[in-house]
């Protein structure tokens, strides 16, 4: 059996019932090329079963190099149940610091190199929510975005080269802890959904955390960067735009963008879903532009920082 070409043994396994697992024990052939299959995508809730499950099966230091793509889908409440003495969005963030940092701390051990490889092991992270959308009145007119509690720092992951962030809020401040915890990243997707118009105060304070994130996140690798987020232009003339300049007439996001474009490495920058953004966003020479760019992608809304 250990003789028959990988091709054969493909075209073998393909004809077989699910799950093929049970056949590893077969041959040695048979193992391998089932447990490449088996830990090429691996998808995971955020219960601590499924996380010391995970961390099990990976305690074998070689099938850490199979793994391409880990979906880690976390169980968010959507409603009090018996804990009526605390909000809906502490029970929230309680339960996303928790997932977070569980998930690093047992990923952490992957920075180790076995004998035999010159790297650590990479891969795609993928991290999603069961509850993505909640009613703001729901969460006492806080904002659905996801913050840390009480979490300073993440332990640092050599094994991330792509991170992608769907169906899920994560507050801009909060996400540069992650990828500041990622050292090794060169992709990265994310989409986040922005706040109703009525509340200003919060639009700006996303806005503002999103300018920062852009400012200071040390994204010296990055290659792609991917951000879908909506802030679409006011419906009609009546509604006054927000103004978000700063007394010298500078917008902070504008300024973000700008500092994303100059950087050494970036081959892709799109921003999808509109964004209020100035002509500061192309305040640059010939010399500040990166070599290895290739594809820029910016939908710009009719609106401008300054409000008008």
């Amino acid at each position: 059996m250990d003789i028959i070409p990988p091709e054969i043994l493909m075209y073998i396994l393909s004809d077989l019932d699910k799950p093929l697992a049970r056949y590893a024990s077969v041959s040695r052939a048979f193992q391998c090329l089932i447990e490449t299959k088996t830990f090429k995508q691996i998808a995971i809730i955020s219960t601590l079963p499924q996380l010391r499950r995970f961390d099990a099966i990976f305690e074998d230091k070689h099938r850490r190099y199979l793994l391409r793509k880990l979906t880690f889908t976390i169980s968010l409440p959507d409603k009090l149940k018996n804990d009526r003495k605390r909000p809906l969005k502490y029970l929230r963030d309680r339960a996303f610091t928790l997932a977070i940092n569980r998930l690093f701390t047992y990923l952490e051990k992957w920075n180790y190199i076995p004998e035999g490889f010159e790297n650590p092991p990479s891969f795609f992270l993928h991290i999603q929510c069961t509850t993505p959308h909640v009613d703001y009145r729901a969460v006492h007119n806080h904002h659905k975005h996801l913050q840390f509690d009480e979490l300073q720092e993440l332990p640092s992951l050599e094994c991330v080269k792509k991170l992608g962030v769907q169906s899920i809020n994560i507050f801009p401040g909060d996400m540069t802890l992650i990828c500041e915890a990622l050292p090794r990243l060169k992709d990265f997707r994310w989409d986040l959904d922005n706040t109703p118009r009525r509340l200003r105060a919060l639009r700006a304070e996303l806005r503002n955390s999103m300018a920062t994130t852009l400012l200071q996140t040390d994204f010296s690798r990055l290659e792609t960067m991917r951000i879908w987020w909506p802030d679409h232009d006011p419906l009609n003339e009546d509604w006054d735009p927000e103004k978000y300049v700063d007394a010298d007439g500078r917008d902070r996001l504008s300024m973000g963008v700008n500092r994303i474009l100059k950087l050494p490495n970036l081959k892709t920058l799109s921003l999808e879903g509109l964004f209020i953004l100035s002509p500061e966003v192309f305040d640059i020479n010939g010399e500040d532009i990166p070599k290895s760019l290739e594809d820029l992608h910016i939908q710009g809304s009719k609106v401008t920082p300054a409000g008008s």
